[in-house]
């Protein structure tokens, strides 16, 4: 696997060109407040369990809300707007959120409440999230074939890092069983073809397969007479991901004029500060890590987080056929709410292209986009539209 230090350097986000390609405006000051959701802290295959150390469908988020111009809330104005018992001393989605799936979560009042508070406040919320499967993966891809021949074929390689998750996701259980049996990312020279023709073997017969994937099915077969598989050998053994300090990184050197404000992470703080003097301009005075009893955003941050860990693990779990029947279900509550997140999102990326950051398979993105037009179209024939 790519160690944190290759993620930072390779990292695309710090390339004007492409910040000018996808419409990023990195010269944004404003002030970001951050917290995360289904932090793991390492990702990795526990190989006496056969199986990874974290629900890999628990996408690692790091989110929160932004504004324009620093903005000191008061906890007594957030005891009022979400109608906090005097007992509690702060927002935390591990209390309000508890024991409850996405869906139920957006049936809450405390969802309307922090939708209300973005939008009083004009607040733009962001994120960057991780599938932590899918960016496991695409190093197998990486590994086999290249972008130049990917196109010389007629296919799109971010398209069939796509293919190649949708190919093994279905079978997780029996891939991490590979991958364990191999020492994966650490795959030794001799175990090459093993390891290719395991993995081949799982994928179904072939001419029942797509173009797309015939491809996939072709280069990994043909891999398993390589001598050399360049990102899944020569790793520590069943470590998929060291920590996630490069994203935090990835926000701060990304919008270098603005300030950042992180929950305390004291599992990363000294990494975060290495890799800023390494690699960015060295200004440590553009970030900080606090506790978040002492900031209210963060713990406004704090919700966003939670919420949108239970939305990628709720689209990561649920089939697409099965959206028409859950949107015709939902509760009018429901249905506003997820309006309001998606509006939410919307407002966000109509600012600036780099406040929301995917980092799994389109075919997720697509389904994600899928079912909020299912609950704008429920919205509007509920309106009588």
């Amino acid at each position: 696997m790519k160690n944190v230090n290759e993620d930072i350097r390779e990292n695309a986000f710090f390339d004007q060109t492409y910040l000018d390609m996808w419409g990023i405006n990195s010269n944004e000051e404003m002030f970001f407040y951050y917290d995360e959701s289904n932090n793991c802290r390492k990702f990795w295959l526990n190989s006496e369990k056969d199986d990874f150390n974290h629900d890999p469908d628990a996408d690692f988020v790091l989110a929160g809300v932004a504004s324009e111009k620093e903005l000191k809330l008061s906890f007594e104005i957030v005891q009022e707007r979400f109608g906090l018992q005097k007992n509690i001393k702060e927002l935390k989605s591990k209390t309000f959120f508890k024991g409850r799936d996405f869906l139920n979560c957006v049936g809450t009042k405390t969802v309307t409440a922090l939708f209300s508070l973005i939008n009083d406040y004009d607040l733009f919320i962001h994120y960057v999230h991780i599938n932590n499967f899918f960016y496991t993966i695409v190093e197998i891809l990486d590994s086999i074939t290249d972008p130049e021949e990917i196109d010389s074929y007629g296919f799109d390689y971010f398209v069939l890092k796509s293919v190649l998750f949708d190919m093994l996701h279905p079978r997780i259980k029996n891939v991490s069983e590979i991958m364990i049996k191999y020492a994966y990312p650490n795959i030794k020279t001799e175990d090459i073809r093993g390891f290719c023709l395991d993995l081949c073997e799982l994928l179904g017969p072939k001419y029942e397969m797509k173009p797309e994937e015939k491809y996939v099915y072709g280069v990994l077969k043909r891999a398993a007479g390589y001598d050399r598989l360049l990102f899944i050998q020569d790793n520590e053994e069943y470590l998929l991901q060291e920590d996630y300090a490069s994203f935090y990184v990835d926000r701060i050197m990304k919008f270098p004029k603005s300030k950042h404000c992180f929950d305390e992470e004291l599992s990363i703080q000294s990494e975060v500060e290495r890799l800023i003097r390494e690699y960015g301009n060295g200004d440590l005075s553009s970030y900080s890590f606090v506790n978040s009893t002492s900031n209210c955003l963060v713990q406004v941050s704090d919700l966003v987080a939670g919420l949108l860990g239970k939305m990628y693990l709720f689209f990561n779990e649920t089939s697409k056929v099965s959206f028409r029947k859950i949107v015709e279900e939902l509760s009018d509550l429901q249905i506003e709410n997820l309006c309001e997140l998606q509006q939410s999102r919307m407002k966000s990326d109509a600012r600036n292209k780099g406040f929301l950051q995917s980092i799994t398979a389109i075919g997720l993105l697509n389904k994600e986009n899928d079912f909020f037009d299912m609950v704008y179209s429920e919205r509007n024939k509920r309106r009588g539209k």
